[in-house]
């Protein structure tokens, strides 16, 4: 366990941040110190004793603690701009997510941890970095049509303790302009289920542009720690279906689906080797579905057939698997169902 001392040395804030809150204090001690204020009676808030600058070392040390108690940011929040604000999907992020308070400084860049969502195969982490001087990460951060800024690192590493495959996707935003900070977000999906542990993130080179026009805005490597651990809410649904994958016969292992994923295991009754001479394509197209998508209760659907995932041989057969982040928060008990190919999964949460 942190001593009361470790977590006092880890409190980190930008110049501009101590300004605002020396600006705040001083005006409370202003307004406390006017003769028609009467303080006859009346508690004096903690920060009206840090304001007036008490000697003893206590108050001082009182004063960080409650500044840093408003530092960690609710998840919700943090992934507000990702996955959406509505209330159904802010009470589920807040529901399974949890907020972090990993950071580190390199070079007066401090990248810091803000929250982490996860399930049984897939995770996002959201990241914010920002100049410890106040100033903006960049003069000119030309985000696209999505709200994604041209930024990126050189490059990152995200070690969970899986020994299996990982894919997904990740890119910065800005979720709020009026401040001198922008945001890193990580939506990652796993081969094989994710176990609670650590995660060690290693991020390096925060450039702008792509290829040998990247400008370097800030060199350096951050290292950061923190616990990788999450509420699993998802809902593991039976197999057994059959459907066909290019006209050869395909059965449905499992579907485990959840507010922030969906992955879909299925076998093809065809080696690998033979779908792949026979193939002008990539063996993971020729053996992926057709189609693939959600069915919500309001008669909208959503198309899952750009989801990632991968395939192995097994025998006489291939094992194949669909899988990956949705772009906003679904609660359960908005999905009808899930088509693959002629099979349709209903979603069923009682």
């Amino acid at each position: 366990m942190k001593t009361y001392k470790d977590a006092m040395n880890e409190l980190r804030f930008s110049p501009q941040q101590k300004q605002e809150m020396i600006d705040r204090l001083m005006t409370q001690s202003a307004q406390s110190a006017q003769p028609s204020q009467p303080s006859k009676g009346r508690a004096i808030p903690l920060r009206r004793v840090c304001a007036l600058g008490a000697a003893a070392a206590l108050a001082g040390a009182l004063c960080l603690g409650a500044a840093a108690s408003g530092a960690l940011k609710p998840a919700a929040q943090a992934f507000g701009a990702v996955f959406g604000t509505a209330p159904a999907q802010t009470e589920i992020i807040d529901r399974i997510g949890h907020p972090l308070d990993a950071r580190t400084t390199v070079g007066g860049v401090t990248v810091q941890a803000d929250a982490i969502i996860g399930d049984t195969y897939s995770y996002a982490i959201v990241y914010s970095l920002y100049r410890e001087d106040g100033a903006p990460i960049t003069a000119d951060p030309d985000p696209n049509r999505d709200g994604a800024l041209a930024l990126r690192f050189g490059d990152w590493d995200t070690d969970v303790g899986h020994l299996g495959g990982t894919h997904g996707t990740a890119w910065f935003f800005d979720e709020n302009p009026t401040d001198n900070a922008v945001q890193f977000v990580q939506l990652l999906t796993a081969d094989a289920p994710l176990k609670p542990g650590t995660a060690t993130v290693r991020l390096t080179d925060l450039k702008q542009g792509i290829g040998e026009d990247a400008a370097l805005l800030a060199r350096g490597t951050w290292e950061l720690r923190f616990d990788f651990a999450f509420e699993d809410s998802s809902l593991e649904l039976a197999g057994g279906q059959s459907f066909t994958v290019n006209g050869e016969t395909a059965v449905l292992n499992s579907v485990s689906i959840s507010p922030l994923s969906l992955r879909i295991d299925y076998t093809v009754n065809t080696p690998l080797q033979q779908r792949e001479n026979e193939s002008s394509g990539t063996p993971d197209s020729a053996l992926t579905p057709q189609p693939v998508y959600l069915t919500l209760t309001d008669g909208s659907q959503i198309d899952l057939t750009g989801f990632g995932g991968g395939i192995r041989p097994e025998g006489e057969s291939t094992r194949c698997e669909i899988s990956g982040v949705f772009d906003r928060i679904l609660p359960l008990d908005t999905i009808e169902s899930i088509t693959i190919g002629e099979s349709v999964i209903p979603v069923t949460t009682s």
